[in-house]
């Protein structure tokens, strides 16, 4: 997983942004699906049950099967709890880097649901019976995530790994503009700015380090470090749909989607001086921040149908096209550094890009039975094969970028997604509805880098870290009037992922590689996701 990281890492160094990698087309394309409270309670076991407004996200034929208008408001809260701490350890067992265990819990409040469904009897006896309009919104991504991680070091630093960085460019072009050609990083050009690492000698040294009489750079002495992650944003789907109603026995259905995103992580690297330590110059403390946002929206199609073949069982299954998205993103550096009691600051330029992005397209398929009208059990099966996932420059020349290294990444790195969703409704009472609901989501990964630098299969275990769970619970309550209630509640377990703060890297050729041979921190990063829901709805 480090190798991929590293690799993504200096493609981002090329590009001078953060993103417009395989991992972020990936990022920007997965679903993790909200919506009402009644689909959420069921696991979004939704395919074959229709008749609620969070179904629509699943098939459009849903919104047929209900032979009442409706209209529906939900909103609610997202809670993430995410442990950081240090994964690797030295031979004798000790943490390299980031050795604390912290524990960060995030929450926001949120609109994961609104929409209103019109529905108009024809008075037919047969035939076409009910045609149903609608508009829908349905979150289908939350983004809120915070990481915090800190430690001690005495072996590598921040600012040795900028000073590496820069191997092979001169002063001049350092402390030149940042839109000359030429240049590394703005990583780097914001460290040499703001003071993180400098020139002695002709060698470029950090504020962190000691250069000796030898030649040889080392870390001058144990230092505290921290690194913060803060994520935060939605992706919404806004549907405009048509449903049609043949005879109770058949339901077809059509959605337009506009996908709207909002996506912004903010990082934070920084060092400080341990109390009684003597650095030789004086070093108190250095930062580095990056910002990033990407906005934008997309389009699709998607088409279903709703089977009855006798009472009791529904089939239904629903396919989405690819959904092409526009995406604005912006981009920023900030440095800061402290030392002998005089701060340097350079921020780099804000940078902004467009680009596109095409997401892969969905099918889904499911089987709903009702019991005695006391209960109904549901199953869902999606497929979605993410190496239809591709990045293309915008139309703009000035943003123009060939994308087809990151595109042959998208080729090697990913593949298809398996996810299952199971449901299940009791009603004790014709008023009150228990619910409860499971998911099981395999990983996008299938592939990582070896050592030198070839394509390799990800093991067993490497693909089952990758599966996702979640189980919900949920409850509902239905006025003899117009009025009805929903509450739900879910609970995810996300893979763990693996960040490095830094690397140090080697000069060949003319060329900037990530040195292997000295081993740099890394965290790992454990989250679990709560979502709260409650859904507001009235029929007419």
């Amino acid at each position: 997983m480090k190798k991929i990281l590293a690799a993504v890492f200096l493609s981002a160094m090329a590009l001078q942004a953060g993103a417009q990698g395989w991992t972020d087309a990936l990022n920007f394309s997965e679903n993790d699906y909200l919506g009402t409270a009644r689909s959420v309670g069921m696991g979004n076991a939704m395919t074959a049950v229709g008749g609620d407004l969070g179904s629509l996200t699943f098939n459009p034929a849903g919104s047929a099967v209900a032979s009442y208008s409706q209209f529906t408001l939900t909103p609610g809260l997202s809670f993430s709890t995410v442990t950081g701490q240090g994964s690797l350890v030295d031979d004798a067992g000790y943490s390299i880097g980031f050795e604390d265990k912290i524990r960060t819990t995030n929450g926001r409040m949120g609109l994961p649901n609104f929409g209103v469904m019109m529905v108009y009897d024809t008075r037919n006896r047969s035939g076409l019976k009910r045609v149903s309009f609608g508009i829908v919104g349905n979150v289908t991504r939350d983004y809120t995530n915070r990481l915090r991680a800190q430690g001690t070091n005495a072996s590598t630093t921040l600012a040795g790994s900028l000073a590496s960085q820069a191997d092979g460019y001169t002063t001049d072009i350092l402390s030149g503009s940042f839109y000359q050609n030429g240049i590394p990083s703005w990583e780097t050009m914001v460290g040499y700015q703001s003071g993180i690492f400098g020139d002695i000698n002709g060698k470029y040294v950090g504020l962190t380090e000691t250069l000796w009489d030898n030649g040889n750079i080392t870390t001058s002495d144990k230092l505290s470090q921290y690194y913060g992650l803060r994520r935060s944003g939605s992706k919404y789907d806004l549907l405009m749909n048509f449903g049609l109603d043949f005879n109770d026995r058949f339901y077809l259905g059509a959605n337009f989607g506009l996908v709207t995103l909002d996506y912004r992580s903010d990082e934070t690297r920084s060092e400080e001086a341990l109390a009684g330590m003597d650095y030789g110059n004086h070093f108190e403390s250095l930062r580095m921040r990056s910002s990033l946002r990407d906005s934008g929206s997309g389009i699709y199609m998607k088409v279903g149908f709703i089977a009855r073949p006798f009472d009791g069982l529904r089939i239904g299954a629903a396919i989405q096209t690819p959904t092409l998205f526009d995406i604005r993103e912006e981009y920023q550096l900030e440095g800061r550094s402290v030392a002998d009691n005089i701060e340097m600051l350079q921020s780099s330029p804000k940078d902004e890009w467009f680009y596109r992005l095409k997401a892969p397209f969905r099918a889904n398929a499911g089987i709903a039975y009702t019991i005695s009208k006391m209960a109904l059990l549901s199953a869902d099966y999606e497929y979605t094969n993410y190496t239809g996932m591709k990045l293309v420059p915008a139309y703009d020349d000035a943003y123009y970028f060939d994308f087809s290294d990151a595109n042959l990444d998208i080729q090697d790195f990913t593949g298809p997604v398996h996810a299952v969703r199971l449901g299940a409704e009791i009603k004790p009472a014709p008023e009150l509805a228990l619910r409860v609901g499971y998911n099981f989501t395999t990983g996008a990964q299938y592939n990582t880098l070896s050592d030198d630098g070839r394509v390799v299969a990800l093991s067993d275990q490497e693909r089952k870290d990758q599966i996702r769970t979640a189980v919900s619970f949920g409850i509902g309550y239905s006025s003899p009037g117009s009025f009805f209630l929903d509450a739900a509640v879910r609970f995810q377990y996300l893979p763990n992922e693996y960040f490095t703060p830094y690397w140090y890297y080697t000069r060949v050729d003319g060329k900037t590689y990530t040195d292997n041979g000295v081993t740099t921190p890394e965290i790992c990063s454990q989250s679990a996701l709560c979502n709260a829901l409650v859904t507001l709805g009235w029929r007419f």
